[in-house]
């Protein structure tokens, strides 16, 4: 038996799904038969969006081979920030950067990441991206390169 995967992508076309089906009911004439019926079948369809929201909320996303390709600064300079010879910000700043990251599947992910988080990263860097939708949890580089 295959193994089911959800992956955000497979959640979140269920969700679409879920609520264009729940409107559809909604919007059908009273007429349509017994109302109890379609009373009931609203609320199970609102419970089932509610636990696809949850679902979604706690979706961590693993990205393997993912490469730093951009780094952004998106906030002004701080007397306290400076940037190392390489180019990279230091840690310990305390503006925002917009990192841009090349998936394994040729798509590019914009991650906004404080100073600190930033600090750790330089471009070409390659690694293990962990995130939530748009938000940065982790990146792990790998130190061997194939």
């Amino acid at each position: 038996m295959p193994e089911l995967k959800y992956t955000r992508k497979n959640l979140s076309g269920l969700l679409i799904a879920d609520i264009a089906a729940m409107t559809v009911l909604y919007l059908l004439p009273d007429g349509w038969g017994d109302w109890q019926i379609k009373k009931i079948l609203l609320i199970l369809m609102a419970v089932a969006a509610a636990v696809l929201l949850f679902l979604l909320s706690g979706k961590k996303e693993k990205e393997g081979h993912a490469q730093i390709t951009k780094i952004d600064c998106v906030s002004q300079m701080n007397p306290n920030q400076y940037l190392s010879k390489g180019g990279p910000v230091c840690a310990g700043s305390d503006g925002r950067y917009h990192v841009t990251f090349l998936l394994k599947d040729d798509t590019r992910l914009v991650l906004s990441l404080s100073g600190k988080q930033a600090g750790t990263l330089a471009v070409g860097m390659c690694g293990t991206l962990i995130h939530n939708g748009s938000v940065f949890l982790s990146f792990t580089p790998d130190y061997e390169r194939p």
